[in-house]
């Protein structure tokens, strides 16, 4: 099939779509040398380090936006967020460095939403107390002071908390927030209203405009994941709103339809305290790393953390952990 009817956006040309995307995996490849030089300083590490994450999180989106199969960038997710992983401080960061994940700057903002948007699409839930761990390391800025972000962690997570009312950006991403506190029918209608103004409240990111770029172009594609992932968190019907031009579709329909195939016997989120009604790998959202296998009838355990109750959840990959 031509690159042209696969393709996911009419920006990207099959020869950018080659050349950027080897020129982001030589680079990788590059600062994954150097950060291997046991004398680099710790400034330069982190940055190296943030490259990495950065360059594979855009060609992950590169992939996607070339038209390269779902099921293939769920693979390639994991190693993505093991880059980031590396990339956050395990000390509490200073405030206002990129490398601190601030969400009350838009870009470290937009990036975790869109980190989140691809675990949940994606079928990678497992990884996704990963990413709130890394938020909450800087919690004094990061947390409590978004309603939009705490509603999505509420419902990623399972939390029974009351979200706060006010937005950290509230030009870009008001008619989301909306979406998630209002009727059901009026939701598809703020999706849209979102999604028409996306492009243009994304002026102040770095990425914004690539796709005009005459030579050297970093465009890597212009998705608002974020409006996927409210998508089928709140379960919305995006039939009025799915062709849209930075919609992704294909990833929600994926998700979607992995959805509707689940085995009949996945066994239901059990409660901690309660016995463990089928063997196999669980997790519970309330933890990072919390993947671990449970024999049938053995008492599923709480997990000491600041979201609410602990819930264990099937985990849709039961094979063993990777040496």
């Amino acid at each position: 099939m031509a690159f042209n009817d696969i393709r996911r956006q009419r920006f990207l040309s099959a020869a950018h779509a080659e050349e950027f995307d080897a020129d982001l995996k030589r680079r990788i490849e590059s600062d994954l040398q150097t950060l291997a030089e046991e004398d680099l300083a710790q400034r330069a590490r982190r940055s190296f380090a943030w490259s990495v994450a950065s360059d594979s999180f855009e060609r992950l989106i590169l992939h996607y936006t070339a038209g390269k199969p779902v099921q293939d960038l769920k693979l390639e997710l994991p190693s993505v967020i093991t880059l980031f992983d590396a990339f956050v401080p395990v000390d509490k960061p200073r405030p206002n460095e990129a490398y601190a994940l601030e969400i009350t700057q838009l870009e470290a903002y937009v990036y975790v939403l869109w980190l989140l948007a691809l675990c949940k699409l994606l079928g990678h839930d497992v990884l996704i107390p990963k990413i709130i761990e890394w938020i909450d390391r800087n919690a004094e800025r990061n947390r409590g002071r978004d309603g939009l972000f705490e509603s999505v962690v509420q419902k990623l997570l399972v939390e029974n908390k009351q979200p706060e009312r006010v937005l950290l950006h509230p030009d870009a991403y008001r008619s989301l927030a909306r979406a998630t506190v209002s009727a059901p029918e009026e939701r598809p209608g703020l999706i849209e209203e979102f999604l028409d103004g996306w492009y243009r409240q994304m002026k102040p990111c770095y990425w914004h405009g690539t796709h005009t770029d005459k030579e050297g172009s970093s465009y890597f594609g212009y998705w608002a994941f974020e409006a996927a992932l409210v998508t089928v968190l709140w379960d919305i019907d995006d039939s009025s709103y799915r062709d849209h031009l930075v919609y992704p579709k294909d990833l929600v329909d994926w998700y979607r339809s992995q959805a509707s195939v689940a085995p009949e016997n996945t066994p239901p989120r059990t409660p901690a305290g309660q016995s463990c009604p089928k063997e196999g790998w669980w997790f519970t959202p309330a933890a990072a790393g919390s993947r671990r296998h449970f024999e049938q009838g053995e008492i599923m355990p709480e997990v000491q953390s600041d979201y609410g109750s602990t819930f264990w959840q099937w985990d849709s990959d039961q094979s063993g952990p990777k040496l």
